[in-house]
Formats: C-alpha cells, sequence, structure tokens
C-alpha cells in the first residue's frame, strides 16, 4: 500500500519534471513564431523574416516558421525565394503542419506573382480539389483571370470572394479592377 502510493507519487512527479523541461525548450520557439506572426500582421514582412530564418536556424525541422517564412518572402515579392521554401515544407517533421491547400495558395501566388500562369494555375486547380480557404482560392482565381485579361470570369471570383465575405483587401482591389474592365463603374466602387 504505502510503498505502492510512494512510487505513484515519485512516477507522477517524475512525468511533471519531465513535461516542464519539453515545455520550456519548446517555449522559446513558440514565443518566437509568435512574435513572427505578429509581425506578418503588422505588415512587417523583413523583421518577420528575420525572425522565422532565426527559428529555422535553432530548429530546421519546424514546418509552421517555414510556411511563414514561405509568407514573408511572399509579401516581399521575393517570388521564387517563396516558392523554394514552401517546396521544402512537405520534408520537415516538426512543428504545426500548415495543411495542404495552404501551402498550394502560396505557390499559385507566387507564381502569379512571377507571371508563370500555366503553374500558377496548376496550384490552383490542387488548392480547389484539396479544399484551401474558399475566399482565398477565389480572390487568387479572381486575380489569375485579371492576368489573363479576362474581366468577365475574374468578376464572377471575386463575386464568390465577397460573398463568402472575404477580409482580403486584394478581393476588391481585383473586384474593382475587373468591374471598371467590363464597364461596371458602379460595381467598382
Amino acid at each position: 500500500g504505502i510503498m505502492n502510493k510512494s512510487a505513484k507519487i515519485c512516477t507522477t512527479i517524475l512525468f511533471l519534471a519531465v513535461l516542464l523541461s519539453i515545455c520550456l525548450i519548446q517555449t522559446p520557439a513558440f514565443a518566437q513564431t509568435e512574435k513572427g506572426v505578429t509581425l506578418l500582421n503588422y505588415w512587417d514582412f523583413e523583421k518577420a523574416e528575420d525572425v522565422f530564418r532565426e527559428v529555422l536556424k535553432n530548429n530546421p525541422a519546424d514546418s509552421e516558421a517555414g510556411y511563414y517564412l514561405g509568407m514573408s518572402l511572399l509579401m516581399q515579392k521575393r517570388y521564387q525565394e517563396s516558392i523554394e521554401v514552401i517546396k521544402k515544407i512537405k520534408e520537415l517533421k516538426k512543428g504545426k503542419t500548415p495543411d495542404n491547400g495552404q501551402l498550394k495558395m502560396v505557390l499559385a501566388r507566387a507564381y502569379l506573382g512571377l507571371k508563370n500562369y500555366p503553374e500558377a494555375l496548376e496550384y490552383l486547380n490542387v488548392a480547389e480539389e484539396v479544399n484551401a480557404d474558399p475566399v482565398e482560392y477565389h480572390t487568387y482565381r479572381g486575380a489569375y483571370y485579371m492576368e489573363k485579361d479576362d474581366a468577365k470570369r475574374a468578376a464572377k471570383e471575386l463575386d464568390k470572394a465577397i460573398e463568402l465575405g472575404s477580409k482580403n483587401p486584394y478581393t476588391y482591389y481585383h473586384a474593382g479592377f475587373a468591374y471598371l474592365s467590363i464597364g461596371e463603374p458602379a460595381d467598382a466602387v
């Protein structure tokens, strides 16, 4: 009885000590990732890039930091670098892995930025198949059609994103140009 109870107490204390040490090891990387995400949200893309590169230097297998590094590069219009980072994520093992739809959307956006339309369309199609965020999908599909001088199709895609409650400023930016292009200035406004 008493020996068994003491063994349970010792086992519990040992378990808590191990758990605490694991948490203390993970906290700095988590805190840095959160700091980087905050910088991304405030559009400070260069500083966010620095933070995510530091996280990856200390933990090269952190797929979440890799995803956000790719996003920070994308937002700096460093499209090829973004593609290289995002394509490496599948090899990474640690951290919260971004879903396949998120990865495909970043690749589609990067290829749009490079004006590599066949690749952009391929990733947009795959993003739809893997259930990417429909607002993002329709927004960037609309951007794709604008780049291909098909404003009517662009407007349809962008309308879908707006109907879904898009909070992405690019949805409205592209929609405005699409409506102007098809001769509907009132809708553009």
